[in-house]
């Protein structure tokens, strides 16, 4: 007989070791609890001794997403990951919250429990896709905390044109793509998540995520594919929770109601994209504009949206390099109608680092 629901936890740890395997690191996992209810769950390396260093994964993902990332990391810092609240393993509490403020605070608040409970003062910030934009909300509501924010192929970064019009933008598209969209944000608008339908697929739900690993991801050797395959199945398996505030987060189109460019971050920044990305690295020259604090942009080559697993190398590299670089660079003066005055303009574009593809 078919078993419908596919949760186990047994084949959940089991792939978890192998991937920790090739980080080759004595990665520790750990549980903080944020009160009677929820709890965070979270992976840490690294000597304790160094500069503490806080990661979020993205959308529906998991802290040991970054399994490739750490050994680099790991050399220049203390490392936490963590499972934002209502996804990976973190506890899944029933989400009720219609406002955009709301959610927003649903993740970040036990990011600062977290803090505090690790005992940390400051620390960097680093954040994947969805994390990343966590990550900028976490630092405009605590920026005496965050020493400098790390922003992985961020969403919810930049602010759509002034002309942009999406009903005008989808038309230009095949009929199937627009079909397929408006029944896709229908459903997103209604509160069915990728997740949902997973855990409706039964038998198939392997093989859908499988399916999205081979069409995102290249180059991983097969069985490190179906251990990936095996934790981002199992995680998103477990009661819909976190994942239901993206439509309170984001719009048509994947745009922020509240982007970060509109939100000074007064706090040295990275911004890092794949070559191949479908993040738009405008963002990180908007936010240089209006931000006092240095900020740079780095292209990682070979890379989509999922750099840390494309050319974690690169990407390890980028992030070490960049920020030892933030500290050599110049703050500069932002007036009180949030732009940095005329003659200033050049010169805070001029702070990104571009490497790689040009952001023109």
């Amino acid at each position: 007989m078919v078993k419908w629901c596919r949760i186990s936890h047994e084949a959940l740890d089991e792939a978890e070791k192998s991937l920790i395997s090739i980080s080759g690191l004595n990665i520790e996992s750990f549980r903080i609890d944020i009160d009677e209810s929820r709890s965070i769950f979270g992976l840490s390396c690294g000597d304790v001794s160094k500069p503490p260093l806080i990661l979020l994964h993205g959308f529906l993902g998991t802290s040991i997403i970054f399994y490739k990332l750490l050994q680099s990391l790991s050399l220049h810092y203390r490392v936490y990951c963590l499972d934002l609240l209502g996804m990976g393993r973190s506890s899944r509490p029933l989400f009720t919250l219609e406002s955009r403020e709301e959610t927003e605070d649903f993740f970040v608040s036990p990011i600062e429990a977290c803090r505090n409970a690790l005992g940390l003062e400051k620390m960097i910030l680093a954040g994947h896709s969805f994390g990343g934009y966590i990550a900028g909300c976490y630092t405009e509501k605590f920026p005496e905390r965050v020493e400098k924010v790390v922003f992985i192929s961020a969403v919810g970064v930049v602010k759509p044109p002034d002309d942009y019009d999406f009903e005008k933008a989808l038309k230009k598209k095949k009929w199937t793509f627009r079909v397929l969209f408006k029944v896709a944000n229908c459903m997103f608008k209604k509160g069915t998540t990728p997740a949902s339908l997973l855990r409706k697929s039964g038998p198939l739900s392997g093989k859908l995520v499988k399916m999205y690993l081979r069409r995102r991801i290249k180059g991983l050797p097969e069985e490190e594919l179906n251990n990936l395959k095996v934790v981002l199945e199992q995680v998103n398996l477990f009661p819909g929770s976190g994942e239901f505030g993206l439509s309170k987060i984001l719009k048509a189109g994947a745009w922020a109601h509240a982007p970060l460019c509109d939100r000074i971050l007064a706090t040295p920044a990275i911004y890092l994209y794949g070559d191949k990305d479908w993040m738009d690295p405008e963002g990180a020259r908007q936010n240089a504009i209006v931000n006092a604090a240095p900020v740079i942009c780095e292209i990682v080559s070979n890379s989509g949206h999922h750099l840390y697993l494309e050319n974690p190398t690169e990407l390890g590299n980028k992030i070490v390099s960049g920020l030892e670089e933030l500290d050599r660079m110049p703050w500069k003066e932002v007036g009180p109608n949030r732009e940095a005055p005329e003659e200033d303009i050049d010169s805070a574009v001029s702070h990104l680092t571009l490497t790689g593809e040009n952001l023109n």
